[in-house]
């Protein structure tokens, strides 16, 4: 499973910290950004933004719509996120 830490939570906005897109470069983040949007996006979820720099998304949502917590736990020990990220922490 993708290890990751809930750094910031605030309703409408979290930041989680993902060592496996530490230090991505710019042609791994424009791979990997690739082959997330063939991964389906709920509702709810209005923005996704990776920062391989700090290793860390923040996610902007609309907390009526989804329960933020239970979609990271549902994508990171999902099959096409494992694949994606080739098994790694």
């Amino acid at each position: 499973m993708i290890t990751y830490k809930i750094i910031h939570h605030i309703p409408g906005r979290i930041r989680i910290e993902v060592p496996a897109i530490k230090h991505l470069s710019m042609s791994g983040l424009l791979q990997m950004s690739k082959q997330l949007s063939t991964i389906a996006i709920p509702e709810g979820i209005k923005d996704i933004r990776p920062n391989p720099l700090s290793g860390s998304v923040v996610i902007t949502y609309k907390p009526e719509k989804i329960n933020i917590i239970e979609y990271l736990k549902d994508i990171v020990s999902s099959a096409e996120m494992q694949k994606l990220m080739g098994g790694q922490d």
